[in-house]
C-alpha cells in the first residue's frame, strides 16, 4: 500500500511546479494517512476469516479512503487556477488525471458502504483502487512548444 502511494507521490513531482505553506500541510494529513495505514491492514490480517473481519474490513477501507481524499485535497488544493501545477502542462493532461484520481478516491469512498454489506467485496475494490496506481501513470503532456528541456526532466 505504502509503496503504491510513494510511486504516485514520486510520479507527481513531475506535475507540481511549487509549494506552499498550507499545501504543505496538506502533504503532512496525507504523510500522516500513510503512516496510519499499515495499522488497519494488520487488524484486516489479523482477523482475516474470524468473527471480527467484517469490523476489520471496514477499518481497512475507510483508512484507504481517507487516505485517498487525502490525496485528492492536495489535488484539489494545486489546482485552481494552476496554483502549484506546472503551467506548461496541457489541460487536457491535468483533466484525465483529476477524472483518474476522482475516480478512484470515488469507488474508496464508495467501497465503505458495500464493506459493510460484504466484507470481501468492499476490500477487493478497495485494494484493487490502490493496486491501479502500480500501473505506469501516463506521461506528462505540455502545451505546444512548452515541453521541458532534456535537463528538467532528469531533474525531476
Amino acid at each position: 500500500m505504502i509503496g503504491a502511494y510513494w510511486l504516485q507521490h514520486h510520479y507527481s513531482g513531475r506535475i507540481y511546479a511549487k509549494s506552499d505553506h498550507w499545501f504543505g500541510v496538506i502533504n503532512l494529513l496525507f504523510l500522516l494517512a500513510i503512516v496510519v495505514i499499515p495499522y488497519p491492514i494488520r487488524v484486516w490480517c489479523f482477523h482475516l476469516g474470524t468473527g471480527f473481519e467484517s469490523a476489520a474490513s471496514v477499518t481497512l477501507v475507510a483508512g484507504l479512503a481517507l487516505t485517498a481524499c487525502t490525496w485528492m485535497a492536495k489535488w484539489f488544493y494545486a489546482m485552481p487556477g494552476r496554483r502549484l501545477m506546472d503551467e506548461r502542462l496541457a489541460p487536457d493532461f491535468l483533466q484525465q488525471m483529476t477524472r483518474r484520481y476522482g475516480v478512484a478516491t470515488l469507488l474508496q469512498i464508495a467501497a465503505i458502504p458495500v464493506v459493510i454489506a460484504a466484507s470481501r467485496i468492499g476490500v477487493a475494490i478497495a485494494l484493487l483502487c490502490v493496486a491501479f496506481f502500480l500501473l505506469p501513470q501516463p506521461t506528462p503532456r505540455y502545451k505546444p512548444r512548452e515541453e521541458p528541456s532534456e535537463a528538467e526532466k532528469l531533474n525531476k
